[in-house]
């Protein structure tokens, strides 16, 4: 199932069925605890379309508050899967994750890449994006294939105001979709179950959901291998959780991001 080849080349890896029913079920019951039980950095948004309710919901660090995410995040196949992908021997978990775009919504997620909101540096640092229910090609992410190999840096843009992050300097992320550098793009469309695994710095976008019955619901983990380190960056990150007592430079270990292998 795991073929280690085009995620080093193309920085992003698609596997079909890495989580069962049961898998799948326990993630859409961590999804529902997460909306109910909302953090106060969770965001929300109302973009109704068409036939639709038109929500769009993302929050973080769900796993110390919710037994549910805990459960999902710490048993499911991610971290196994993350680990083999990267080849790291260590695992510690970054942040898990929930996402979701009811039916109708039109917030699109703008074109980004990880590493642009994180306080990381490193080659092994990944996210397990997980799909609990079926999502069809007008819904899917998109990738620039083999855009985690560039070298210049670009900053971080808001899901809701599309604006950059407060502090950043760098230029915005291209427009794959318009101009694609030579890359290809990629779309990848899903099944409830299949799963993306991209490095930190593979450029990604997504639509909206706009199908009239049909909910997109996430659950994505983040993983830190044996390279990953601390990057004490001087402006907004998202998340800005910056764990215990690191050092710029220095490993990631502590409370806030635990060993899991």
């Amino acid at each position: 199932m795991l073929i280690i080849g085009p995620y080093e080349r193309d920085g992003v890896v698609c596997l079909q069925g890495a989580f069962d029913a049961e898998w799948v079920a326990k993630g859409r019951r961590a999804v529902a605890s997460a909306i109910r039980t909302a953090s106060k950095s969770a965001l929300r948004e109302d973009q109704k379309g068409e036939g639709g309710k038109g929500l769009f919901f993302f929050d973080t660090f769900l796993w110390p508050r919710l037994p549910s995410s805990k459960t999902f995040t710490f048993e499911s196949p991610a971290a196994r899967l993350a680990q083999s992908v990267m080849r790291s021997k260590e695992l510690l978990l970054y942040f898990d994750m929930a996402i979701v775009k009811e039916p109708g919504t039109t917030a699109t997620t703008p074109w980004h890449y990880d590493e642009a909101y994180w306080p990381v540096s490193g080659t092994q640092v990944c996210n397990v994006w997980i799909a609990l229910d079926d999502v069809p090609r007008e819904a899917a992410l998109r990738f620039a294939l083999g855009s985690h190999k560039l070298k210049e840096n670009f900053k971080g843009i808001d899901f809701f105001t599309q604006a950059g992050m407060r502090g950043q300097k760098d230029p915005s992320p291209p427009d794959w979709d318009n101009d694609p550098h030579g890359l290809e793009v990629a779309c990848a469309p899903m099944k409830a179950g299949d799963c993306a695994i991209l490095n930190f710095r593979t450029h990604h976008s997504a639509p909206g959901n706009l199908q009239k019955n049909r909910r997109r619901r996430v659950i994505c983990t983040h993983w830190f291998g044996d390279d990953a380190r601390y990057a004490d960056k001087r402006w907004e990150c998202n998340p800005n959780e910056r764990g215990e007592g690191l050092i710029d430079g220095g490993r990631l270990e502590c409370d806030t991001f635990p060993r899991v292998i």
